[in-house]
């Protein structure tokens, strides 16, 4: 077989084998099985399971035998290392190493550290030259898998006894990135006193690898260099091979059978230049990258041949070169990227790694590896390019637009995300979507994405989004599914549009909507519609039908749906309505119905309105008739006039008796207090004449006379005051202090208040208010007086009185701990000569006056009380009277 003829595990220890692994999209891995089934491998099965986008499974393996068989089916592109490289070697048409993997094939004893190399394959042999092509038409890799110790310690054998070397992945130095070592002691992190040391990068299928290189105790003590160097240099290998250029120039007796076959088949172009810069050696790949052949590169220096000029044309001296200048200065360079120069004028990109190389007794050269980086500057620029364009497109939308994962974590918002939510791109980036979705809206929008992630489809879904206010406004997001060039789903692009605005639009023109059809059916009012170009109603509403005896009206024109005596003023004010297209409106206009439909005319009165409705250009289109019934209104307008002028006559008689009982109740107590006045100077004159001579049985009699006197003459005096409260309604105001009337009261009352041991306490909120001055010595005398009269023998009087504003009134509280009254007797607490505690003497007739006094004032008054806890009374003086009094003052 060809792969036992080239002998690989004895010429390239290392190296497991080399195999195929084919791209499978989607549902085709099913396919795939069945097919590696029927050549007779009936356990064939694609791992790791599980659903994927993209497949890489190994179909083809040699040696195919051996722990070879554990890789048989596994998708490399699950892991994303492997992946990784795969999708360099695809996308640049060019062999790719990957990092450190554990290969499939480690059974676990003497497990190494391994790497793959992989060689893309294209449909039909194809050579694409755009990326996009490239990943469209990729048919599969061929890869070899190496376990890196094997492989080291062939290139390397017995010939580094004086350095240890250690290799690490990519950039890292850390323990878990080590390749390869020769010694157990990694030197790298560990402190050691070795005099010399060094630390290099290798980019080899654009892949790194740090190579950390200590001398051994001795090194460097010989007879042809006074000075230690080495130098490592990382080779590439060709048909699915790829080895480090690693080499000491100290160390002559290095294999040169092994450096030819590791210059000779590297793909990247390898110069070696002299101190004055003349090219003393460079490899095949050299040649077919420039097209000088050797002996015409030696006719010039290298910077002369390949990079004298810029791209512009300008010349570009030596002694601004950086790789001159890397010799001249003895540094080694990295990655520098420039523009060399073909022999037929055309200009590549090129990265560039120098290593000067400086060795006692002799001059100085430095070897150059170079890349051809064209394809993938191009590749870079044009992606950049696209995604500035795309920047600035999502940019500029009117939209907000964000691409999410297929994990739905946030990659790119626009600039409308970020004005909108008030988070920055930053923030954004590591926010979760839930946390500006409305928490209603969360579990439906999940559901939606799930579906869609499910079908592979498109959805479009309204939801609620924080706006940076923290107001959720109404969005609708269209959200479209993403896919890889290898037809992988990559997650979703959205675009979301705030249609607060619309929603609030749509949902007052469907409330208007359901509004005029509620109002047109069910609007206590006769509404039609009748069409101006031929005269036909539109719409009747219920009432209006049923004002007609519900005789068929829509589709009929008024001419065939009344007869003339219905039509009669209403047809002409109709048609004057459709020639001008002025509004007609008429109040109790006298109209004449057949409501029955047998010729009888009812007739009524009506208000009316014929409103004309315009189309765009102004002519009327239609009239909208509009009509209630007033006829009871009328009628009973009628009456009412009889019936006020009734009452009109009724109410002069009651204001002349009301007058006639006010002069009575006045004149009599008037009159009445002189009699009274002559019995209480008889009953005095009599006692008087009669002390001593009576018995004490009619002493008493005499002074139940005299007791019965004076109430006669309080309750002559009570309807004097209730007279002159009527009469009085209106009274000068002037500013007066609540605490100053107080003061007024007290004095009157001191003995109820020095025998009771009343305690008044005030407070004061308002301190003044305009009002007649003996109304609010009345008030404030019977609501104080009352509270201490009517105490509880239980405890110490106590009477708390405050005034405070509340709304359009001055309220005067006074709260005691008095006796208290029953609920079902507080009704008649205001009513004339009404007692509720007849222990303490009075005529039930302070209370009455308070009321009358605060009422006629505008104002109002309120109780609360509970048996046997005490009483409080608000006043409620009204500000706008007072206000109004005083402006007539």
């Amino acid at each position: 077989m060809y792969y036992e003829t080239l002998n690989l595990e004895e010429q390239y220890p290392g190296l497991q084998g080399f195999g195929f692994a084919k791209a499978v999209r989607g549902k085709q891995v099913q396919q795939l099985e069945r097919r590696i089934r029927q050549e007779g491998f009936e356990n064939y099965s694609v791992y790791p399971a599980g659903n994927r986008e993209f497949y890489t499974p190994i179909i083809y393996l040699e040696p195919f035998a051996g722990i070879n068989l554990r890789a048989f089916g596994f998708d490399m592109y699950s892991d994303s290392v492997r992946q990784s490289a795969m999708r360099i070697a695809r996308d640049t048409r060019q062999p790719a190493m990957s990092g450190k993997v554990r290969l499939v094939q480690e059974s676990g004893q003497d497990a190494q550290a391994g790497f793959l190399i992989y060689l893309p394959i294209y449909e039909n042999n194809a050579k694409p030259e755009s990326i996009k092509d490239r990943q469209r038409l990729i048919k599969g890799f061929v890869y070899s898998p190496f376990r890196a110790n094997d492989l080291m310690t062939a290139i390397l054998g017995d010939s580094l006894t004086d350095v240890d070397v250690e290799v690490y992945d990519a950039t890292n130095l850390n323990k878990e990135s080590l390749l390869y070592s020769t010694d157990t002691t990694l030197y790298y992190h560990t402190r050691h006193n070795r005099e010399y040391n060094e630390l290099n990068t290798l980019t080899i299928g654009n892949n790194n690898w740090r190579v950390y290189i200590t001398s051994k105790p001795g090194f460097g003590v010989s007879a042809d260099s006074e000075l230690p160097y080495f130098i490592l240099i990382g080779g590439l290998i060709i048909s699915a091979l790829m080895f480090f250029i690693i080499w000491s120039l100290s160390n002559v007796r290095r294999s040169n059978r092994l450096k030819q076959t590791i210059t000779d088949n590297a793909t990247a172009a390898l110069f070696i230049i002299d101190a004055k810069g003349y090219c003393t050696f460079m490899n095949p790949a050299a040649e077919q990258m420039t097209g000088f052949t050797f002996e015409e590169m030696q006719e010039k220096t290298l910077h002369d041949m390949v990079h004298y000029k810029h791209m512009d044309g300008s010349p570009f001296p030596a002694e601004g070169c950086p790789i001159r200048n890397a010799l001249a200065i003895i540094e080694p360079m990295r990655a520098y990227e420039d523009v060399f120069v073909r022999k037929d004028g055309s200009f590549f990109y090129v990265s560039c790694a120098v290593q000067p190389i400086v060795e006692s007794g002799s001059d100085s050269y430095a070897i150059i590896e170079v890349r051809d980086i064209s394809d993938e500057k191009q590749a870079r620029e044009a992606i950049i390019e696209s995604e500035a364009r795309f920047r600035t497109m999502a940019d500029s939308a009117p939209v907000i637009i964000k691409v999410m994962d297929d994990s739905r974590n946030f990659m790119y918002v626009n600039k409308q995300w970020i004005d909108f939510t008030g988070i920055s791109f930053e923030d954004t980036i590591n926010l979760s979507w839930t946390e500006v979705v409305h928490p209603d809206d969360i579990k439906g929008i999940e559901a939606e994405f799930e579906k869609a992630t499910a079908t592979l489809s498109s959805f479009r879904a309204e939801l609620r989004m924080r706006r940076f206010d923290g107001v959720y406004r109404s969005v609708v997001a269209t959200n479209t599914p993403r896919f890889g060039t290898a037809g992988e789903f990559l997650g979703f692009i959205s675009s979301v549009i705030d249609i607060t605005e619309i929603k609030e639009a749509e949902s007052k023109v469907k409330q208007n909507a359901e509004l005029l059809q509620k109002l047109f059916l069910e609007v206590p009012a006769v509404v039609g519609l009748v069409r101006a170009s031929d005269h036909k109603y539109v719409l009747a509403n219920p009432l209006y039908r049923q004002l007609y005896g519900n005789r068929p009206l829509v589709g009929k024109t008024i001419y065939d749906a009344h007869s003339e005596e219905e039509g009669e003023g209403f047809f002409s004010r109709l048609e004057n309505v459709f020639e001008t297209g002025e509004a007609f409106i008429g109040n109790e206009i006298p109209t004449a119905i057949d409501k029955q439909g047998n010729g009888e005319l009812e007739h009524g009165y009506f208000n009316l309105v014929y409103q004309p409705l315009l189309d765009a250009a102004g002519e009327v289109e239609a009239v909208l008739l509009f009509a209630v019934e007033v006829t009871e209104l009328v009628s009973a307008r009628k009456e009412l006039s009889d019936t006020n002028d009734v009452l009109s006559i009724k109410n002069t008689e009651l204001l002349r008796i009301n007058n006639d009982l006010d002069n009575f109740v006045y004149t009599a107590s008037h009159d009445l207090k002189s009699p009274i006045a002559n019995m209480e100077g008889l009953v005095m004159l009599l006692h008087d004449i009669l002390q001593g001579k009576l018995e004490p049985e009619d002493m008493q009699v005499l002074g139940m006379v005299q007791s019965a006197i004076n109430k006669l003459k309080g309750t002559i005096a009570d309807l004097a005051e209730i007279t002159k409260v009527q009469k009085e309604s209106k009274t000068t105001v002037e500013s007066l202090s609540f605490e100053k009337k107080l003061k007024d009261v007290t004095a009157d009352i001191a003995g109820l208040v020095q025998e009771s041991g009343a305690i008044i306490r005030t407070d004061f909120q308002v301190k003044e208010i305009m009002y007649a001055s003996k109304n609010l010595r009345s008030i404030i005398y019977n609501l104080v007086s009352n509270a201490i009269k009517y105490k509880s023998p239980e405890r110490r009087p106590e009477v708390h009185i405050s005034t405070y504003q509340e709304d359009n009134y001055v309220v005067l509280e006074v709260q005691d701990n008095g006796l208290g009254i029953k609920k079902e007797q507080q009704h008649k607490l205001f009513s004339m000569f009404k007692r509720l505690h007849t222990h303490v003497e009075g005529t039930g007739i302070g209370l009455y006056i308070v009321k009358r006094i605060i009422e006629n004032n505008d104002g109002k008054i309120e109780v609360e009380s509970e048996l046997g806890k005490g009483t409080t009374f608000r006043v409620y003086f009204s500000l706008k009277p007072a206000a109004e009094q005083l402006e007539q003052v």
